[in-house]
């Protein structure tokens, strides 16, 4: 089976002229998606979808002759719609770049279900940029007219096989707890982390038997460059960014080497202010060489990280004794509780060994 590294870019130009913005040309969609005619694009239609990809199959929209990835591409934002649907129309700027963040530095060996991950390889984690916290990512995507491709010198840690994680669906944290290296396994997503317990979050893939996308060649590139392409893609309930405006893509884990990069093509619907949009991102780049370090990058908070080049989740101030970000009642209460406590560093506010009135006079004025 022929291992390839694999790259997507897509003229959103042409997909448009698929689907258009009328609701007449909506109609026309569903004429092809809607094909039990309940008048619902549901879970149905994506066995009716994935049952034809890669085969002459009449879901052809482009009247390619052969469903591809394009056909899949004018699907997607139309799952969950209602008959006839309007379209949405497309927007710019809200797909800002990728975010490449080295996770873990692996300085002992680890053990694994089928192999021990080595001392030295790295982690890292790669996320969309979105300029609204609402923004999702639909799908990851490529073939030959837009090739997308992830390489390294070295070769990845735990993906494709009969026993590795091709999305992160495949993940399962119960083996984590007992197979550390297993938690490091490379691995694809739209927006669900690996540490994410929710079944309603699904991540699937299609891919052309070319160019299959379980297949990884060894010398540590993926790629997706043939005539009929592949995705991997949110299929059920979609989600929003995770934290300030980034979507975890995927998690890639280097033994034997340490660089990593690639291009990618994003697939997005876009939050507007009278409803919502659809958005690519085409070339996006990623290297090891240009890494940003995720954190707290406000001064003042008590988990500020210096080194932090992009703000991700909350900063925590004084006071915040949940760490929910914000100075509520619930901390005052939480701060009440500590009353006279001398071994209660959190809410000795003043320092003075002991939480006393002094303390609950700073917390007010922070309130």
């Amino acid at each position: 089976m022929q291992n390839r590294a694999w790259i997507f870019i897509i003229s959103w130009i042409s997909t448009l002229a698929l689907i258009g913005a009328s609701a007449s040309s909506a109609f026309a969609q569903c004429e092809y998606f809607d094909h039990n005619g309940d008048g619902f694009i549901g879970g149905n239609t994506w066995v009716y979808v994935l049952g034809q990809y890669d085969t002459a199959g009449p879901m052809d929209v482009d009247s390619s002759g052969w469903v591809d990835l394009r056909d899949l591409l004018a699907f997607i934002p139309f799952f969950g719609s209602n008959c006839p649907a309007d379209w949405h129309e497309t927007t710019t700027d809200h797909i800002e770049g990728l975010i490449l963040t080295e996770w873990e530095v692996h300085e002992t060996e680890l053990a694994g279900i089928t192999g021990n991950l080595p001392a030295g390889s790295i982690t890292y984690r790669l996320y969309a940029e979105m300029s609204h916290e609402e923004d999702i990512i639909l799908a990851v995507y490529g073939d030959d007219e837009a090739p997308l491709n992830v390489s390294s010198d070295g070769t990845f840690y735990g993906f494709g096989g009969e026993s590795g994680t091709i999305v992160v669906d495949n993940y399962s944290s119960i083996l984590g707890s007992v197979f550390p290296a297993y938690s490091y396994s490379t691995m694809l997503s739209c927006g669900r982390l690996p540490e994410d317990n929710d079944l309603f979050l699904t991540t699937m893939y299609v891919s052309g038997w070319q160019a299959q996308l379980e297949d990884l060649d060894d010398d540590g590139d993926m790629v997706l460059a043939d005539t009929t392409g592949g995705a991997w893609f949110n299929a059920d309930q979609q989600i929003p960014s995770q934290q300030s405006g980034l979507v975890f893509l995927g998690q890639f884990t280097i033994m034997d080497g340490s660089t990593l990069e690639g291009t990618l093509n994003l697939l997005a619907k876009t939050e507007m202010e009278d409803g919502q949009g659809i958005e690519t991102g085409e070339g996006l780049t990623f290297s090891s060489d240009n890494l940003d370090v995720l954190g707290c990058t406000d001064p003042d908070a008590t988990n500020y990280n210096p080194a932090a080049t992009i703000q991700f989740g909350l900063c925590f101030f004084q006071g915040d004794f949940n760490q929910d970000g914000e100075t509520t009642i619930e901390d005052l209460l939480t701060l009440l509780q500590q009353f006279g406590c001398t071994e209660c560093p959190s809410g000795d506010l003043d320092g003075d060994g002991i939480v006393g009135v002094q303390d609950i006079l700073i917390f007010l004025m922070l309130y």
